[in-house]
């Protein structure tokens, strides 16, 4: 949409006589009011035309709606033929039994007395009740998830007589997603404002962002994990949703175990965050100089309420956690660059560029009545120079770039200005007669940097390693790190080398890259306290290799046809480990964790294994049975060999269709969840074992290590587009659906979910939350 004031048109501004002289020679003369509003100057014979720019207000934006439907994908296979008791006998939940090891449901009926834990009465063999079968009832908390997004953007622009714009924007949105557990349901609101100014060479940019988001349960201590937990664990022969107490207690199956339904009672929980990011950008070019000065402040406010009603299993006079957290970040960079005249018929081109990076940041955690304040505070100067120079000589160009950065931190022990790097860069074009050009590129760069662990990044998902699989009901993050100072920068040090090709619609690119990381920083637990020490070095090998076809014309030229194949495989090796700290746990139980282990890859998992003798064979006791090993052993790599993704995209006319696979090769996860369900009796593997096995027997980790392989249909999608003359000019529709096909020999969720969402926990599962499947469609109107 385009306004226009009639009086701000194109108008003649003067005439000259006719005569030789001004035949031959036209000079503009005359006072002219706005001289920098002239757009250009056009003759019409003999006749000057000044061509103003026009002033204008011009609107232009979107707006995009979404709906999706979301359901659990792969979950672990659960019985629903053997009710609750041990050793083919019933015992129900007044007896405190946890397992799922009794008789049949086929064989059982009610008595038909109804009582406080089921309303049909008690169950009894079969022929001495009322005749009523035993129900073999669901006991899940998932259901269908949904997903609604609004997002609306409206960009204003100002053009006055001068021809430097003014851009005023706006966007607002919101997303509601009710989750595939019940009753959690979830919200995001966002604003934003931005203010853009061109005036000549300069150019100054304002915005704001304003994001608020809203859970209806916090997770920070895994209460979705626990409320899912038990709905595994809960027998076939007990229903939790006939009511969550009896009397002032909880109802449950077992008096050592939690009621689902009764963990997400209202009682409180929830998670806050509101986020505020002001940012102002400058940027100058002025001949041979440029610069660019970019300010940030961002504000963030957390609040997470996690609320353990009373009797709940491990709190039974309940437990409340207030937490909150503040986040203040000013981050400021800047950016001068020197463009030096081009030399040797300008064939060498040459600049020099400073590059400076200021951080100011504070973090303040408080746990409500509980424990200590945590106050962290940093400041941090990250100076940059780079020069880069090129040459060019048809058909070969080559570049050299020269660099050294340095960082100071008031939280590192040693400031450091000499981390010099550098690249080279060799290209040649290859004509190839009658086929086109063939453009290869060979280049190799060496760098080296210093950084810190963030300080607004919570470590209270360390304090899980103070539990075990059996006392996880107890768990309570409450602790934080101690500080994040008086330690060294962990120190990086990478190589590249990298191979470019590109001929007509094809790109081919091969890198290997290798980094050396020293002092890495790693939290601990040292005296029921959470520490950070520099304590591990490793080493980072990889190979990346890429390859893409773009617009290949299909359909007589009326499609396009685009594919992107891509491999990479990573090898990462822990090269050493300070004295005392081989075997020091980065994520997980205290029985089965992943960890740091010299001459291993990163994060191997650790746990319960089989002793075995000097020909690895598994020593046995008088009776047979396999001794287990009284120390932790490594039983797995969560590693993958490489992945291999492929994205193919075709349009036709209006019509776009996308797809993307994903393929990932190799690691091991530790399946807990299954080890669970084995030990209590409820997996579809105990009732296939049944005959052999009538009670519980203690897991071993090494026992439940897995392949964690994949096949992912990641993403696919279907577009339609059309275009319109007038105040709309673009409608699209697109239907999708995510994680829609998933292939692995993993026997329990997506492989890819993690212990409570923590980092370094790929490896691990213990009831972890199954991903979800998405379809959706997508409309977007833009003006």
């Amino acid at each position: 949409m385009r306004l226009v004031r009639k009086a701000d048109t194109s108008r003649r501004v003067f005439a000259l006589p006719q005569s030789s002289v001004n035949r031959d020679v036209k000079r503009v003369k005359g006072n002219l009011r706005y001289p920098y509003s002239t757009q250009r100057i056009g003759i019409a014979g003999n006749e000057f035309v000044l061509q103003d720019y026009v002033k204008t207000i011009s609107f232009s934006g979107s707006y995009t709606t979404a709906v999706a439907l979301c359901w659990a994908n792969q979950q672990p296979r659960l019985q629903k033929d053997y009710a609750q008791g041990l050793n083919n006998q019933y015992l129900g939940p007044e007896t405190g039994t946890l397992f799922s090891y009794g008789p049949a449901i086929a064989a059982l009926e009610y008595d038909g007395i109804a009582n406080g834990y089921d309303k049909n009465g008690q169950l009894v063999p079969k022929g001495s009740g009322n005749g009523r079968a035993a129900n073999a009832y669901n006991n899940g908390i998932l259901r269908t998830g949904m997903n609604i997004s609004n997002d609306f953007l409206l960009k204003t622009t100002y053009l006055p007589f001068t021809g430097n714009p003014w851009t005023l924007g706006l966007k607002v949105g919101r997303e509601d997603d009710k989750s595939i557990i019940r009753p959690n349901n979830n919200r995001e609101q966002k604003f934003g404002l931005d203010l853009e100014h061109k005036k000549r060479d300069l150019r100054i940019t304002l915005s704001y962002d304003d994001v608020s988001d809203h859970f209806d349960y916090s997770n920070r201590n895994g209460l979705l994990n626990r409320a899912y937990q038990y709905s595994l664990l809960t027998p076939p022969s007990f229903e939790n949703a006939q009511g969550t107490m009896i009397g002032n207690s909880q109802r449950s199956y077992s008096i050592g175990a939690d009621n689902p339904l009764f963990l997400l009672q209202d009682q409180d929980n929830g998670f806050r965050r509101h986020s505020r990011n002001a940012n102002i950008k400058i940027e100058n070019k002025t001949g041979p100089f440029s610069y660019t000065i970019v300010s940030t402040y961002q504000h963030d406010d957390t609040k997470s309420t996690e609320v353990y009603a009373a009797g709940t299993t491990g709190f039974p006079n309940g437990s409340m956690v207030q937490r909150y957290q503040k986040d203040n970040r000013l981050l400021t960079r800047g950016n001068v660059k020197y463009e030096a005249p081009l030399l040797f018929d300008g064939n060498f081109k040459n600049s020099v560029e400073l590059n400076y990076n200021y951080s100011n940041m504070h973090t303040d955690i408080r746990y409500q009545d509980i424990g200590p304040d945590y106050r962290y505070k940093r400041n941090a100067h990250e100076p940059n120079l780079t020069y880069l120079g090129q040459y060019d000589l048809y058909p070969y160009t080559f570049m050299l770039k020269l660099s050294d950065q340095g960082y100071a931190s008031n939280t590192t022990n040693r400031q450091n200005f000499w981390l010099p790097g550098g690249a080279i860069v060799l290209m040649k074009n290859i004509y190839i007669r009658y086929h086109g050009t063939l453009s290869i590129a060979l280049s190799s760069h060496f760098n080296q940097f210093n950084s810190e662990l963030p300080i607004q990044q919570s470590q209270a998902a360390l304090n899980l390693l103070n539990y075990t699989s059996s006392t996880l009901s107890k768990f309570s993050p409450i602790k934080e790190a101690d500080y994040y100072s008086r330690l060294q920068p962990i120190h990086h040090m990478e190589w590249d080398v990298e191979l470019d090709a590109v001929y007509r619609k094809f790109r081919m690119t091969v890198s290997y890259y290798q980094r050396q990381t020293d002092h890495d920083v790693v939290p601990v637990i040292s005296n029921d306290n959470i520490q950070l020490k520099n304590i591990a070095a490793y080493i980072n090998k990889g190979l990346e290799i890429t390859f893409t076809q773009f617009d290949i014309p299909i359909f007589h030229g009326a499609g396009r046809f685009n594919n992107r194949l891509s491999f990479s495989t990573n090898r990462h090796y822990i090269t050493s480990v300070a004295e005392g700290y081989n075997y020091t746990p980065t994520a997980g139980l205290s029985d089965v964790h992943t960890a740091l282990v010299v001459g291993a890859p990163s994060n191997v998992i650790v746990g319960s294994a089989y002793l075995r003798d000097a020909n690895h064979q598994i020593v046995t006791d008088a009776n047979g049975q396999a001794i287990v090993d009284p120390q932790l052993k490594v039983i797995g790599n969560p590693n993958p060999k490489f992945y291999l993704a492929l994205t193919n995209y075709l349009s036709y006319g209006a019509f776009e269709l996308g797809a993307t696979w994903q393929w990932k090769n190799g690691g091991e996860k530790w399946n807990g969840t299954a080890a669970m369900l084995d030990y209590y009796g409820r997996s579809a593997n105990s009732a296939i074992q049944r005959k052999a096995e009538n009670s519980p027997r203690t897991p071993v980790a090494e026992n439940y290590i897995q392949r964690a392989d994949f096949l992912l249909l990641n993403n696919i999608s279907l577009s339609v587009k059309r275009s319109f003359k007038g105040y709309v000019n673009n409608f699209k529709l697109t239907g999708f659906l995510r994680n829609l096909l998933l292939w692995t020999p993993y026997k329990g969720v997506d492989p890819s979910q993690s212990i409570l969402d923590q980092g370094q926990t790929s490896g691990l599962d213990l009831f972890n939350l199954p991903a979800t499947t998405t379809a959706g469609i997508e409309a977007t109107i833009s003006f």
